[in-house]
């Protein structure tokens, strides 16, 4: 901007002293011209009224008069007479001059008129500016006057002017382009501060200041700029708090928040959202809603709530990426200062699928109970209203139904204890008592107790437990019971003459323990529900072994407790092994 300013400001200089140096030197040209002119037609007139002062014009000898007069007015003199013969001459011999009637100053002269001409002479061979004036006698004409300068001496003085206009120009012009040097830079920049400035505001800089130490219009613009950056600054500051902590809020919500436009095109969505349907917001921001969440009950109720109606909730079930059950909370987004116009909509989701899966559980859980009790409790009464309806009175009859009293007493029994056992372990409020256990004996009482078990199926007990285990701390009643459950449940579904393995050593701060059978196998579609209360592969075999359908359940809970993990590998006719692992300090 500068550059252009002072290129127009140069153009305009240039324009202003050529055109004030053309017209000076054109009036200076023109006043000398003037003055040269007024000066030969006064000496003229000043010599006429000496000749005329003269009686006998003839008798004078008008060669040195001409002479006399050309030193003193430093032009050429020559008179002529009225039949324009030239009588006398300052500068050139009179044999060689012809007859001058028909020169156009004498023939002006001759009538009475002042005669003015230029115009080359053929006498001097140069250009010259003639005055002539009538010499008159008893008013009568009788002779001319003619005073003249060369033109090359008009010329010679117009090219001195032109000289010394033409330095005062560029003198002129150099202080004129220095001083407009200045003031334009001390004009652009300010210009290029706020230039400067308002690019720094536009990448992000707010709060940018220029300083003028000028009193001016730009003093008063840098002023305003000043203000009104500061104010910038001090509202973006506010929005971007704002939006920081708005931001902040809804990326920790642990729900999932779309918001959509009138079009229903995705404007923004938080991690967690991107979480329930494993999508960036970068991917999906400006696609329709349907393009995410495929379910046209939830587009329904979009466009019910665009139609005016209230917020909404539903449940949805969603197969993609995985299967889901969402709770969906639509609410429009309305203006703060235009609560009656909606710009979109707002959908809170709510992740329910593990509480519907809880639900199923505690569903399954109560119908499972109620049929495990309900089953030797049907039996007892059976048999009981049987023996009062007199069979008690056959001994033989009677001890077989007492026998089957007792064993449906015992399962009834084991399994409130198992429920006990699990409710305690469950229970966070409990104070547990935690002590330094002693992993090798613990695991050599819990083998001598089930040793007996094990020989009545000729199950063959493999010990490969290092020995020195480090000590863990928890309960260790629950740790035995863990290890009883475990080992007790491979010896019953291994058939006879079948191994256990029990292997035990500590890795990387943890203690890992692995039970592995040869026995019957679990298929694969069962092992993710293994751990279930009352879930039983092959309920008719359970019940015949005396599983209570709890012991996994009561397994998977300890190790909980101790902050440990289970896992288990099996395959049908291969056997099981579970694998725990329990970190050594917790």
């Amino acid at each position: 901007m500068q550059k252009k300013i002072y290129i127009v400001f140069v153009i305009l200089v240039l324009m202003g002293i050529t055109i004030t140096g053309i017209l000076s030197l054109g009036l200076l040209k023109g006043n000398y011209a003037q003055s040269v002119e007024e000066r030969l037609i006064a000496n003229a007139k000043l010599i006429k009224n000496f000749m005329e002062s003269n009686d006998n014009f003839y008798d004078l000898n008008l060669d040195e008069i001409a002479t006399k007069y050309s030193q003193s007015t430093q032009a050429r003199i020559t008179f002529i007479d009225k039949d324009g013969v030239v009588r006398g001459d300052s500068d050139v011999d009179l044999e060689t001059l012809e007859n001058h009637k028909n020169r156009p100053e004498i023939k002006k002269a001759i009538k009475g008129d002042l005669g003015i001409s230029k115009r080359h002479s053929e006498s001097t061979g140069l250009d010259m500016f003639y005055i002539a004036v009538p010499v008159e006698m008893n008013n009568e004409i009788v002779a001319v006057t003619r005073i003249s300068l060369p033109l090359d001496y008009v010329n010679t003085v117009n090219k001195t002017l032109f000289k010394y206009i033409l330095a005062s120009v560029l003198a002129g012009m150099a202080v004129a382009l220095l001083l407009g040097y200045r003031y334009v830079k001390g004009v652009t920049e300010p210009i290029k501060a706020l230039t400067e400035a308002t690019k720094n505001i536009s990448q992000g800089n707010y709060g940018e200041r220029v300083y003028f130490n000028t009193d001016d219009e730009l003093g008063i613009l840098a002023n305003n700029f000043n203000i009104m950056s500061e104010k910038l600054s001090y509202t973006i500051n506010q929005l971007e708090d704002r939006n920081t902590k708005n931001k902040a809020i809804l990326t920790s919500m642990i729900n999932g928040i779309i918001a959509i436009d009138n079009n229903k095109k995705i404007m923004f969505i938080n991690p967690a959202a991107e979480s329930i349907f494993r999508i960036s917001e970068e991917d999906v921001r400006g696609k329709h809603i349907l393009e995410v969440v495929r379910n046209n009950y939830l587009d329904e109720e979009i466009q019910k709530l665009f139609s005016g109606q209230i917020p909404s909730k539903v449940e949805i079930e969603i197969f993609d990426p995985i299967y889901k059950t969402l709770a969906i909370y639509t609410n429009p987004i309305k203006l703060e200062n235009d609560p009656t116009r909606k710009i979109g909509v707002v959908i809170i989701i709510q992740d329910i699928t593990e509480i519907r899966k809880l639900e199923r559980m505690r569903k399954d859980f109560v119908a499972n109970v109620s049929h495990e009790l309900k089953t030797p409790l049907t039996s007892i009464k059976g048999f009981i209203e049987t023996l009062k309806d007199g069979a008690s009175e056959d001994k033989m009859l009677r001890d077989k139904f007492l026998n089957i009293i007792d064993i449906e007493a015992g399962r009834l029994t084991a399994i409130i204890e198992d429920l006990l056992v699990l409710s305690d372990i469950e229970n966070k409020h409990n104070i547990v008592k935690k002590e330094n256990i002693n992993v090798n004996k613990a695991i050599e009482e819990v083998l001598n107790m089930i040793n007996e078990l094990s020989k009545k199926k000729e199950i063959q007990i493999i010990n490969k437990v290092n020995a020195n285990l480090p000590d863990i701390v928890g309960n260790l009643g629950w740790f035995k019971q863990m290890l009883i459950n475990l080992i007790d449940n491979a010896i019953k579904y291994t058939p006879l003459g079948g191994q256990v393995i029990i292997t035990a050593y500590a890795v990387s701060g943890n203690l890992i323990i692995k039970i592995k059978d040869t026995g019957i196998g679990i298929d694969k579609q069962h092992l993710s529900r293994l751990f279930e209360r009352f879930y039983r592969v092959d309920k008719a075999r359970s019940r015949k072994i005396g599983g209570t359908g709890l012991g996994l359940a009561i397994v998977k809970h300890i190790v909980l407790a101790f902050n440990g993990k289970i896992n288990v590998k099996s395959e049908i006719d291969m056997g099981t092994e579970f694998m725990v692992s329990l970190p050594i300090k917790y």
